[in-house]
C-alpha cells in the first residue's frame, strides 16, 4: 500500500510539475518609440538558452512556458522584461539608449537601424516638417540634407520646386527624384499635408537606390506617413493662421523721371500726369490658414489613422490662391497569426487661381508689368476698361493681366494601396500589393471682350484642358530573415509590374461676339486629344549580412523592363554592392571613453534612366496639322537605350563623447554614360529635336554633417546641426557631332545658357560687357575672338560669362529649450551661384516706352561721360543683348524658419484632460542676406535642376511669412 501511495504522489507531482512546464506559443512585435518596427532584436526566455529574433518587420514567434518572463534586448536600446502571464500575443516598444545610433531608417522594401546602415542616407523626421507656412512638404527638405539642393521655382501658392540630389545627371532627360509614399510610387509628393508625414528618408547614392533600378535613378525620396499604435485612442488639432508680404521692392521711376526718359527716346505723349505705385498696388498682404485633425490608435491586432486638413494661401499678388482639402487613412490588421492586411490611402482636392509670371508685361508677366508699367497712368480709363501702357500698341496694366481674366486650375490627386502579408514562418514571409496613383487636372482661362485689350482683340477668349494621369503598380515581395548567434542575414527577392494611362484634352474658343458687340457662334480651333502609355516589369534581389554587427554587408540587384525602348533595348541591369566595417566594435576600440561608435563604409551602384524623352521616342511617329494632314515628326531610333549611371561613394560614420557628437562624412563620384538627349537638329532635316544616346557627364562631391549637443541640462538643452556640401558638375562628352546644345531663350535675344563639353550645366553664354563707350554711350562688347570688330556685337565674340552652379550649400539648425519654452532658428544658404537677371533687360534696357529702374538715371546722356549704364536706344536692343552685365552672384543666407514655442506642462494638462498643448509663432524667411539686385535670389524662370537653370525674368518672388498655431492633443 505503501508502494502504491508514493508511486500515485510521484505521478502527480510529475503531472503537476508537466503542467507548470507546459509550453506556449507567443508571437508579437516589437517596435520603437516612433512606431517603427525593429528587425533582429533578441527574444530570450529568462533563465534559459531558449531564445528567437525578431524577423524585417519586427514580428517574432517563441515557444516558451505559461509563466515564464521574457527578455527583450537590442544594441543601443534599453533591455526590457515581459512577464507571459498566458498571453499568446505581447507586443512591446523599446526605448533607445542611444537614439541616434538606433534610429530606424526606412529603406527600399524595408527597414533598418541607423548603426548598420551601408549607404549614403538621409532622414528628415516629422518634427522639421511640424508649423511651417507652406504648400509643398519637400519646401522642407531645404538646407536640411548634405548633398539635396531644393530651389523654388516661384513663390506663389502652390509653386513647384526642383530636388536635385547630388547634383544633375541628364541634360534634357528628367533630373527628378522618384518619391515612394508608403510603398505607392509617384513622380510628385507637393499634394501631401506635411501634418500626416512621420518622416522622408532621401536615398542618396546608386546601391541605396538600385533596388528601385530605373525609377531611381535620380535618387529615391521615401515618404512614411503617421501611423497609429496600441492604447487609448488619440485626437490631435493642428492649427496656425498667419500673413505673408515680400521682404523687398525695387526703386523705379516716378512720374517726372519717367517722362524725361520717354523725351530723351523720343515719345511724345506719356499716358498722363498720374504717379501711380503699381507695386504698391501689385504687392499686397497675403494670408494662410491650415488646420488639420487626426485620431489614431490600435485594435487588437491592428491600428489605424486618420486626418483631414484644410489649407488656404492666398498669394502676395492678388487673386494668386490655392484651397487644398486633404484626407490620409493608413491602417493594418492580423486576420490570423500567419496573415496580414494593410491598407493607405491619401486624397487631395485643391482649387488655385494662377497670376502670369517669367515673362515682360508685354505677354502677360504680373511681377515685371508691376516694376515696368508707366507712374503716369492710372488703373481704369473713363469708360471702365483696363488702362494701357501708352505707345506700347495694347499692353495692359498689371492689375489687368491679374483680374482680368480667369485663371484657374481644379485638382484632383489619390493614391492607395493594399496589401496582404503571409507569414510562412517566423523568419519567411511573403508580402503582394497593389497600389494606384491618380491624377486628374482641370484648367480653365477666360476673358471677356471689354475689360482687357486681348479680350477685345479676340471678342472673347475661353480655354480649358483636362489631364487624367493613372498609374498601377503591382509589387510582390518575398523576405528571409535569419540570425543565428552574431550571424544576421536577410534575403529579399520580388517582382513588380506597372503601367501608366495619360489622356489629355483641350479646348479653345474665340470671337463670341462679332464686330458690332452682337452675341454670335464662337470659333472653335481644331485641337486634337492626346493619349500616351507605357509600363514596366523589374526584377528586384538584396542580400545583406552582418557578423557581430561589425562587418556588414549588402548588394542589391534589379532587372528593368521599358516600353520606351525597342524590344532589343528593354531591360537593364542594375547591380549594387555596399560593405561597412564597424571599428569601434574590435577588440582595440571597445576600452575607447572618446568614440562610442566608428563606421567606415564604402558602395558601388549602377541605375538607369529612360525619363523625359516621351513615350514613344523610339518610334516613328506623326502629327496631325491643322488641315488634317499627317506630317512626320519623328523618325524611329531603334537605337535608343537607356541612360546609365555608376556611382561610387565612401563614408565614415562617428559618434563620440557619449552621443554629445555625431559626424558623417561622404565623398562620391557619379558618373553617366548614353545621356538620352533631346538633340536639336538642323533645319535642314525638317526636324525640331529627336531623342537620342548621346554623351556623358559626370559629378563629384563631398558632404559633412555634424550634430552636437551643446548643453544637455534638465532645464536647458542646446542642440546644433550642420550639413555641408559640395558638388561638381561637368559635362564631359556631347558625342561626335554635337557641339554645343543651347538652352533659357530670351525674349528677342540669344539663349543664355550653352552646354559644351568640359563645362557645367547652367553655363551662361553670351557677350562680355566691358562698359560705355564715353564718346558716344553705346554698350562695349570684347572682342573674344580677336577679328578686330569692336564697334558693335559680334556673334563670333559670345562665350561663357558664369555659372548657375553653387560652389556649396549648407544648413544650420540650433534648437534651444528651457523648461516649457522651445526656440529654433533654422538658416539656409547657397554659395558662388550666379543668376542671369534677365529682369533687368527690361528695367534697365531703355528701348521702349516701359518704366525703369532707377538705375538708369545714371544712364549716358553726354559726350565723355562715365558711366556703366548705355544710353537710352529706342526699338534696338545692342545696348541690352545676352551679355555679363546682367550676371549677377545670387549668393544668399536666409534665415529660413525661426519658432518660439510653449508647451504646458503634465500638470497643467492633466487638469485640462490633454496629452499635448502647444501653442507656437514661426517666421518663414525672416531675414535674407544677398548682393542679388533682383526681388528673390532663389527663384528661376526655369527648372531648376534642369539645363536652364539660373534665369529669373519676372519671376514671382518668395514671401516673408509670420504665423501663429496651437497643437493639441487628447
Amino acid at each position: 500500500m505503501r508502494k502504491k501511495f508514493t508511486l500515485l504522489m510521484v505521478f502527480l507531482l510529475g503531472a503537476i510539475s508537466w503542467s507548470m512546464a507546459q509550453n506556449i506559443t507567443v508571437t508579437g512585435q516589437v517596435k520603437d518609440q516612433k512606431g517603427l518596427p525593429l528587425p533582429g532584436v533578441s527574444v530570450k526566455v529568462k533563465g534559459s538558452n531558449q531564445g528567437a529574433s525578431t524577423a524585417d518587420n519586427g514580428t517574432f514567434t517563441i515557444s516558451t512556458p505559461q509563466n515564464s518572463i521574457l527578455e527583450f534586448s537590442f544594441i543601443g536600446f534599453k533591455a526590457i522584461e515581459e512577464s507571459v502571464n498566458n498571453r499568446t500575443s505581447i507586443n512591446v516598444t523599446l526605448s533607445d539608449d542611444n537614439q541616434q545610433l538606433n534610429e530606424v531608417i526606412v529603406i527600399g522594401y524595408g527597414t533598418t537601424t541607423k548603426k548598420d546602415l551601408t549607404t549614403s542616407v538621409v532622414s528628415v523626421s516629422s518634427k522639421d516638417l511640424e508649423n511651417q507656412p507652406i504648400t509643398n512638404p519637400l519646401q522642407a527638405i531645404q538646407g536640411r540634407a548634405a548633398g539635396v539642393q531644393v530651389s523654388s521655382q516661384s513663390g506663389k501658392p502652390g509653386a513647384g520646386i526642383s530636388i536635385s540630389i547630388r547634383g544633375n545627371t541628364s541634360i534634357t532627360a528628367s533630373n527628378s527624384p522618384l518619391y515612394v509614399i508608403d510603398g505607392v510610387t509617384s513622380r510628385d509628393a507637393s499634394f501631401l499635408n506635411a501634418n500626416d508625414i512621420e518622416s522622408m528618408t532621401i536615398l542618396k547614392d546608386a546601391s541605396a537606390a538600385a533596388i528601385y533600378g530605373s525609377s531611381g535613378a535620380n535618387g529615391v525620396v521615401l515618404i512614411t506617413t503617421k501611423k497609429g499604435s496600441a492604447g487609448k485612442l488619440k485626437v490631435a488639432f493642428n492649427a496656425f493662421s498667419g500673413f505673408s508680404n515680400f521682404w523687398q521692392k525695387q526703386d523705379v521711376l516716378n512720374n517726372e523721371q519717367y517722362i524725361g526718359l520717354m523725351k530723351e527716346l523720343g515719345y511724345t505723349t506719356f499716358g498722363g500726369n498720374n504717379n501711380t505705385d503699381w507695386q504698391k498696388e501689385i504687392f499686397g498682404t497675403g494670408t494662410q490658414n491650415q488646420y488639420q485633425a487626426s485620431i489614431s490608435g490600435g485594435v487588437k491586432g491592428g491600428q489605424y489613422y486618420f486626418s483631414t486638413g484644410y489649407q488656404q494661401d492666398k498669394g502676395v499678388v492678388a487673386p494668386a490662391k490655392l484651397d487644398r482639402i486633404t484626407a490620409n487613412f493608413n491602417g493594418s490588421q492580423n486576420i490570423t497569426s500567419w496573415l496580414k492586411l494593410t491598407g493607405n490611402a491619401v486624397l487631395t482636392s485643391s482649387n488655385s487661381i494662377d497670376v502670369g509670371d517669367n515673362s515682360s508685361v508685354s505677354r502677360g508677366g504680373v511681377i515685371l508689368g508691376a516694376l515696368t508699367t508707366p507712374p503716369t497712368i492710372g488703373i481704369f480709363e473713363p469708360n471702365g476698361q483696363y488702362t494701357t501702357i501708352p505707345n506700347a500698341g495694347g499692353w495692359d496694366n498689371p492689375l489687368a493681366l491679374a483680374f482680368g481674366s480667369n485663371n484657374k486650375t481644379r485638382n484632383f490627386r489619390f493614391i492607395g494601396a493594399f496589401g496582404a502579408q503571409v507569414n510562412f514562418t517566423k523568419d519567411l514571409f511573403f508580402k503582394s500589393t497593389i497600389s494606384t496613383n491618380s491624377n486628374r487636372k482641370f484648367y480653365q482661362y477666360h476673358t471677356d471682350n471689354f475689360l482687357t485689350t486681348y479680350g477685345r482683340q479676340e471678342r472673347g477668349v475661353y480655354r480649358d484642358n483636362t489631364t487624367n494621369d493613372h498609374v498601377w503598380l503591382n509589387e510582390n515581395i518575398l523576405n528571409y530573415t535569419k540570425n543565428v548567434g552574431k550571424n544576421a542575414f536577410t534575403a529579399t527577392g520580388g517582382y513588380t509590374i506597372q503601367s501608366s494611362d495619360y489622356q489629355y484634352k483641350n479646348n479653345e474658343l474665340t470671337r463670341f461676339y462679332d464686330v458690332s458687340g452682337n452675341p454670335t457662334a464662337p470659333s472653335v480651333a481644331l485641337t486634337v486629344p492626346q493619349r500616351a502609355q507605357w509600363s514596366k516589369q523589374s526584377y528586384l534581389a538584396r542580400i545583406t549580412y552582418a557578423y557581430d554587427s561589425k562587418y556588414l554587408f549588402s548588394s542589391n540587384f534589379r532587372a528593368d523592363g521599358s516600353s520606351r525602348f525597342a524590344k532589343e533595348n528593354r531591360f537593364g541591369y542594375f547591380p549594387s554592392f555596399s560593405a561597412g566595417w564597424r571599428i569601434s566594435g574590435e577588440n582595440f576600440m571597445k576600452d575607447s571613453k572618446t568614440i562610442n561608435d566608428l563606421k567606415l563604409r564604402g558602395s558601388w551602384g549602377k541605375v538607369g534612366n529612360d525619363e523625359g524623352i516621351g513615350d514613344y521616342a523610339y518610334l516613328k511617329l506623326y502629327n496631325v496639322n491643322a488641315q488634317g494632314e499627317y506630317n512626320l515628326q519623328n523618325p524611329a531610333n531603334d537605337n535608343l537605350s537607356w541612360e546609365k549611371t555608376t556611382q561610387t561613394n565612401i563614408g565614415l560614420d562617428l559618434t563620440m563623447f557619449n552621443s554629445r557628437i555625431t559626424f558623417t562624412a561622404d565623398a562620391y563620384l557619379k558618373k553617366t554614360n548614353d545621356l538620352l538627349i533631346n538633340v536639336q537638329l538642323p533645319p535642314s532635316s525638317g526636324f525640331v529635336s529627336q531623342a537620342y544616346n548621346i554623351g556623358a557627364m559626370e559629378n563629384k562631391g563631398l558632404e559633412f554633417v555634424l550634430s552636437t549637443k551643446n548643453f544637455d541640462r534638465e532645464q536647458f538643452k542646446w542642440t546644433t546641426d550642420l550639413n555641408f556640401s559640395i558638388n561638381r558638375n561637368k559635362v564631359t562628352d556631347l558625342g561626335a557631332t554635337t557641339q554645343s546644345l543651347n538652352f533659357a531663350g530670351i525674349y528677342e535675344r540669344d539663349d543664355a545658357v550653352r552646354v559644351v563639353a568640359g563645362k557645367p550645366l547652367g553655363s551662361f553664354y553670351g557677350y562680355v560687357f566691358t562698359g560705355v563707350n564715353p564718346a558716344n554711350g553705346a554698350a562695349q562688347y570684347a572682342d573674344t575672338n580677336g577679328n578686330g570688330v569692336t564697334g558693335s556685337a559680334d556673334p563670333g565674340d559670345r562665350t561663357f560669362i558664369g555659372s548657375a552652379q553653387p560652389k556649396f550649400t549648407y544648413g544650420i539648425t540650433n534648437n534651444f529649450t528651457y523648461g516649457n519654452w522651445g526656440l529654433n532658428f533654422f538658416f539656409q544658404g547657397v554659395q558662388g551661384n550666379e543668376l542671369f537677371n534677365a529682369s533687368r533687360i527690361d528695367i534697365e534696357g531703355m528701348f521702349d516706352s516701359k518704366n525703369q529702374s532707377t538705375a538708369v538715371l545714371n544712364r549716358w546722356t553726354t559726350p565723355g561721360q562715365i558711366t556703366n549704364i548705355p544710353k537710352a536706344l529706342r526699338s534696338s536692343s545692342e545696348n541690352s543683348l545676352t551679355s555679363s552685365r546682367f550676371v549677377e552672384d545670387a549668393s544668399y543666407l536666409r534665415l529660413k524658419t525661426t519658432t518660439l514655442s510653449y508647451s504646458f506642462g503634465q500638470s497643467v494638462l492633466e487638469k485640462l484632460k490633454m496629452s499635448k498643448l502647444t501653442i507656437f509663432a514661426t517666421g518663414y524667411n525672416l531675414l535674407t542676406f544677398t548682393k542679388y539686385s533682383g526681388l528673390d535670389p532663389e527663384v528661376n524662370v526655369n527648372d531648376a535642376n534642369g539645363p536652364s537653370m539660373g534665369v529669373d525674368y519676372g519671376t514671382y518672388p518668395q514671401s516673408r511669412s509670420l504665423l501663429f498655431g496651437i497643437n493639441v492633443g487628447f
